[in-house]
């Protein structure tokens, strides 16, 4: 089959957030299994892609379009990508491909791409990752899009892909008729934790104590990851445990939110007791997950959490807040979701970090829940079944 994913930024600006790590892994299983992937995307990244050459790159045999964004900064500060691309070339290229698969819709690649798409009778799927509805960011802005372009990309695709039942009822409010969608989840890529550090390297390299108990959130440094609500919650839990040897990691790159980390941890009195190691990618992330205690993502809005996954692929009990779309399987089977308050995080905190044999039950079944069912061969093999079902 030969496929082509439209995505906004791609791999390897995994700073961009988890639809680059999804668009990446989905693509790569799929030159896994015989089919002939390309991707569109743009070089925009926190800081711009240095690439020499930006056409036909081979990504892990994935072939790889980088255009040109006119200003990255545009892209980063307002969501405003202003790629430049030749649109009769795509026209020209998208008439090779079987099938387009679009992740998010709000951007230009996802309006030409769409466009040519129907003018060539080329099927496309939709993937909003969380951004079906257009609120929390750019609500005006959002909303405009929507109005000039982003109605019909929706409505013109042959199948939208949800993350949850609540990202259905988004697409179902878009106007999306139901039986046009699908639930097909994230996942993780099992045989990367088949072979995991040793415990004991990331505590050692931060001078943490094997008998600290050690909080982790991994993720981009952005309001509405929560963190703020986060640090009042470890000061809490710190206030209500005087005696209590416990620090809090914040991993992850810097997307605006990181002074106010620093200044509300200092207003707190509580940075002796912060970690900011800024961002960490492959082993240097395992191993910081495999010396947590738990995972925390207290986010007001998140639609799912890779981090999370990756959290429970090497044995760590989660907590998240109810803001999370995960958050019902979560809850009292892998960890505890928690109220968007910092009493009611601090809370499930400190009962998690007091009972070992419920981290030990959350543990295993979160080991469990990934192998059955959040992994990218499981998640690929959904995805392919729907192009074919579009296919028909």
């Amino acid at each position: 089959m030969k496929i082509l994913h439209v995505v906004p930024s791609f791999y390897p600006c995994l700073a961009a957030g988890g639809v680059v790590n999804a668009s990446y892994q989905i693509a790569k299983k799929q030159v896994e299994k015989g089919n002939d992937v390309t991707v569109f995307t743009t070089d925009s990244c926190i800081e711009r892609l240095k690439l020499k050459n930006k056409y036909g790159v081979d990504v892990d045999g994935i072939k790889v379009f980088y255009f040109k964004n006119l200003s990255n900064r545009l892209k980063m500060s307002y969501l405003i990508d202003t790629p430049i691309f030749n649109p009769f070339k795509i026209k020209n290229m998208i008439k090779e491909f079987d099938i387009i698969h679009i992740h998010e819709h709000r951007h230009s690649l996802a309006i030409i791409s769409s466009y040519f798409a129907n003018l060539c009778g080329v099927p496309y799927v939709i993937q909003a990752h969380g951004s079906v509805l257009p609120f929390f960011q750019k609500e005006s802005l959002k909303k405009v899009f929507d109005e000039l372009w982003g109605y019909k990309i929706l409505y013109n695709s042959s199948f939208a892909l949800a993350l949850t039942d609540v990202e259905k009822e988004q697409y179902i409010k878009m106007g999306i008729d139901e039986e046009k969608i699908a639930i097909v989840p994230l996942g993780i890529s099992l045989e990367e934790y088949n072979d995991l550090p040793q415990y004991g390297e990331f505590r050692e390299k931060y001078n943490i104590s094997d008998g600290t108990k050690l909080i982790g959130f991994i993720g981009r440094l952005h309001k509405i990851k929560g963190l703020d609500i986060l640090l009042k919650s470890f000061k809490l839990l710190l206030s209500n445990n005087p005696d209590f040897d416990v620090k809090l990691a914040i991993i992850g790159p810097d997307d605006g939110f990181l002074d106010d980390v620093i200044a509300i941890s200092c207003e707190l009195q509580i940075n002796d007791n912060i970690l900011i190691t800024g961002p960490l990618y492959d082993m240097d992330k395992k191993r910081a997950l495999v010396d947590l205690d738990v995972f925390i993502m207290p986010s007001i809005y998140e639609s799912f959490t890779t981090s999370g996954l990756e959290a429970m692929a090497c044995g760590k009990p989660l907590v998240l807040t109810k803001n999370n779309h995960i958050h019902k399987w979560v809850n009292n089977h892998v960890g505890f979701s928690a109220e968007f308050n910092e009493e009611d995080i601090a809370m499930k905190l400190e009962k998690i970090l007091n009972d070992s044999k419920l981290m030990e039950l959350f543990s295993i079944n979160g080991l469990k829940l990934v192998r059955e069912k959040y992994n990218w061969d499981l998640v690929e093999d959904q995805i392919t079944r729907i192009y074919s079902l579009v296919l028909e």
